[in-house]
């Protein structure tokens, strides 16, 4: 009897030291995310409703930064262009990016010739640091004294080259390939993984049945993608809105010629850095725009995650 309360004294016990060995894990991660994420954010969203230059005094200004960032004849043009841009981007990665990582990730996963060296080469520039991989562009494109222009110029004559960055037509384009290249291994290997994890009897299956390379990645392996998928689309969303790198590495702060690859995160750090608009820095409007673009993230993240955790509902009932 004794044995038997000493025991239930303990089962209830138990709970509650489970409980604290939990918060002792867990509260150094969540003490360093909440000094470095959410105290930020706090801040940024404080900081919106002043005029401030980080060094003084701070106004009180109300919705002002606000109604500058979207209603200001000048500063909506710019604000609006950057984030059709950051929105054109993004879909060059839904339609061009993505279906890339899926085709050499089945590549990759039939194991074609040279599939090991293919996916080394393919995953090595993104772990290549970013200013690096735009300092190998700049030299393939200045239209000067690049390698492109170089080649151009042995073979056709110096009229025949092009001005690359220079030129507005090609410059976002440029920007696309230079991402593919850096980009395309990381997502690549996501879903090279995720069609590891298919059983081999099911591919085994499928061939004996008859079905075919597009049949058996179409009707098995695509199908079974679904986690890969959603990981890759939410992260090259959030990506896509926070570009700021490879643009400012290859045309500087203000977006290139006539702001063709203009992104809001350089708006951000013109206007609340570099005092473009305003003749100074000004913290209290550059936060109005990271805020904005916090809550749009926020947006399109959780509509993505709906769209695709709903696609995912489908085919499992399906």
């Amino acid at each position: 009897m004794r044995q038997s309360f000493a025991y239930f004294c303990l089962e209830r016990r138990m709970p509650v030291r489970k409980k604290k060995a939990y918060i002792g894990f867990i509260a150094p991660g969540f003490i360093i995310y909440t000094i470095l994420m959410i105290v930020p954010i706090a801040c940024a969203v404080y900081f919106s409703f002043f005029e401030w230059s980080g060094i003084g005094p701070m106004k009180f200004a109300g919705l002002d930064n606000f109604k500058k960032l979207f209603f200001d004849a000048r500063m909506s043009k710019i604000f609006f262009n950057a984030l059709k841009n950051n929105i054109k981007y993004l879909v060059c990665v839904l339609l061009i990016i993505t279906p890339l990582q899926i085709f050499f990730a089945y590549m990759i996963y039939i194991k074609i010739p040279c599939h090991k060296y293919i996916r080394m080469m393919l995953f090595l520039p993104y772990v290549i640091s970013t200013s690096i991989v735009g300092f190998f562009a700049i030299i393939m494109l200045d239209p000067n004294i690049g390698v492109g222009n170089s080649i151009i110029g042995a073979l056709f004559g110096n009229k025949a080259k092009l001005a690359w960055l220079g030129d507005p037509a090609m410059v976002f384009k440029i920007f696309v390939m230079v991402v593919i290249w850096q980009c395309i291994g990381s997502g690549m290997m996501i879903f090279y993984a995720d069609m590891q994890e298919i059983p081999s009897e099911i591919i085994e299956a499928s061939i004996i049945d008859g079905a075919g390379g597009w049949t058996r990645f179409s009707k098995v392996v695509f199908p079974s993608l679904s986690a890969s998928f959603s990981t890759n689309i939410t992260l090259s969303v959030i990506y896509a809105l926070t570009m700021f790198d490879i643009p400012y590495i290859l045309v500087g702060p203000q977006g290139g010629v006539n702001n063709k690859i203009d992104f809001v995160n350089m708006v951000f750090y013109r206007y609340a850095f570099g005092g473009t608009y305003f003749g100074e820095t000004s913290i209290g409007f550059g936060s109005s725009i990271s805020v904005t673009m916090f809550i749009i993230i926020l947006t399109f993240s959780f509509v993505t995650r709906k769209l695709l955790k709903g696609r995912a509902g489908r085919e499992d009932r399906g």
